[in-house]
């Protein structure tokens, strides 16, 4: 029952990815943007729902990770609000963003809390951020304006969280390593995209399709975590 129950959920995430997909290049129907992003989020939602409901508990660990998850949620839903009224400098946007960061904090308390911090985990993430600095300079390409400094925390907690995923999976090993792992780089590798989607001065429409499919693979990853998380308090 609780493979039939995964199968149907991750079919469900894999379907409403891909009507997203289809909605996204669609002049036509591209003011269902938003609602299909909510649809999308949802599907990892109800992933995570399932995980836990298998396990039968929730605790601490599982607490931080539905926390993470409602956190993407709400960004998404913002942000695909902003992409219907393509403001990618106002609030909708702000907001999403903001969002976003406040999940990538608690995911990375998630995967320390399953490991010992060392100064290894900070490297990727202050190599990150400097590299994003040294691009933000270059106003002619990169067109952050306010969003420059917010941009800066994001790209610190993104990289600490990718850092951190992978540095769970060499440490624990198993299922919940690897979809930790998987699911932080994947995060990681849709945020690089969304820079150059939204704030590189030539946009190119293959990147939109190349930013969904990340994230919300990464999303499937992490949600797909939520029994294992609970099975490991």
């Amino acid at each position: 029952m609780q493979t039939v129950l995964l199968a149907v959920c991750i079919a469900l995430s894999l379907g409403t990815l891909a009507v997203l997909v289809r909605i996204a290049y669609s002049r036509r129907h591209f003011h269902r943007y938003a609602a299909a992003k909510t649809a999308a989020s949802a599907a990892f939602l109800i992933t995570a729902a399932a995980g836990f409901m298998s396990r039968g508990s929730f605790g601490t660990q599982g607490a931080l990770l539905a926390a993470g998850l409602v956190l993407c949620f709400a960004g998404d839903v913002l942000l695909g609000l902003a992409n219907v009224r393509a403001a990618y400098f106002g609030p909708f946007f702000a907001s999403g963003a903001a969002s976003f960061c406040a999940a990538h904090a608690v995911f990375c308390v998630l995967f320390a809390s399953q490991q010992t911090l060392s100064p290894a985990h900070f490297v990727l993430p202050v190599l990150l951020t400097a590299v994003f600095a040294v691009c933000a300079r270059d106003t002619r390409r990169f067109r952050l304006r306010r969003m420059k400094v917010p941009a800066l925390v994001y790209t610190f907690f993104v990289g600490l969280m990718c850092s951190l995923g992978v540095s769970l999976y060499l440490v624990r090993g198993g299922a919940l390593g690897a979809l930790s792992a998987v699911g932080g780089a994947l995060f990681l590798v849709s945020d690089a995209v969304l820079l150059f989607l939204y704030f590189y001065h030539k946009k190119r429409a293959v990147l939109r399709a190349a930013n969904l499919i990340t994230y919300y693979l990464g999303m499937l990853c992490l949600a797909l975590t939520a029994g294992m998380a609970a099975a490991h308090l």
